[in-house]
């Protein structure tokens, strides 16, 4: 009987351990905690292996399948955009190129957390413990490109330039007769959200952090609310996108 409860004890704590096991990739480094470690546990094994840049590093939850459903909702939404608005030219181009750019993109669910080791070993409140599941932290050395998506032709990857305000970058695009050209959604690699101001009556000098999103909205039309709800959902998207 003894041995039996022994047995049983043990047979508990192994799954235990098992629930609340954490497994982390950092890059391409897999990592296995038996408990649940904090942010400044896990980054400990990378965090001077190199120069990181932390501004562009990310969290990610691999277990989630959150963000891949919205991405079907915004394909549906698309789908149905399309179907309602066959004749409209103008909308249907527009529509198919956000199509190609979603399919494309790798998701995650990202978990909006600065990710610094300075800041983790001494800010309790940025040194978070991990939740049981599979997490992507991505380390970043300093990016040299801003990617722009949303209402062009393509979606696309230019050189970043320091100093510069984010609405320079629209020369490096082929905007759909559907953008919105006077204003822009900036998404900057820590996940913080602009709204920046291109044309000559309201340009803002805000710039793109190295690896930021540079998302071009569609054009809002009267008694429409679904374009509008479409940037929204686009916009909801990005932040969870893993970017190379």
């Amino acid at each position: 009987m003894k041995f039996s409860t022994a047995l049983l004890c043990s047979g508990l704590l192994l799954t235990a351990a098992a629930e609340s096991a954490v497994s982390v990739i950092i890059n391409d480094t897999s990592y296995q905690f038996a408990t649940n470690p904090r942010l400044s546990e896990v980054l400990a094994p990378a965090a001077l292996t190199s120069v990181w840049y932390w501004p562009a590093s990310a969290l990610f939850k691999l277990d989630s399948n959150k963000p891949e459903q919205l991405r079907q909702q915004l394909l549906q939404q698309i789908a149905e955009l399309k179907l309602h608005n066959a004749t409209d030219s103008d909308l249907v181009f527009t529509l198919q190129s956000l199509e190609r750019q979603l399919v494309s993109w790798r998701l995650a669910q990202r978990i909006l957390l600065p990710i610094d080791y300075d800041f983790a070993r001494t800010r309790p409140e940025l040194n978070p413990r991990f939740d049981d599941g599979a997490y992507l932290l991505q380390l970043k050395l300093r990016p040299n490109h801003v990617h722009i998506f949303g209402a062009v032709s393509s979606g696309t990857r230019v050189p970043h330039r320091g100093a510069v305000a984010a609405a320079e970058y629209m020369v490096s695009v082929e905007p759909t007769p559907l953008a919105k050209v006077d204003e822009v959604m900036l998404v900057q690699p820590d996940g913080k959200v602009q709204t920046v101001g291109v044309s000559y009556w309201n340009r803002t000098h805000i710039e793109a952090m190295p690896g930021a999103q540079i998302f071009i909205p569609l054009q809002s039309r009267l008694f429409n609310s679904q374009l509008e709800i479409l940037n929204q959902r686009l916009l909801e998207l990005a932040i969870h996108r893993v970017l190379s």
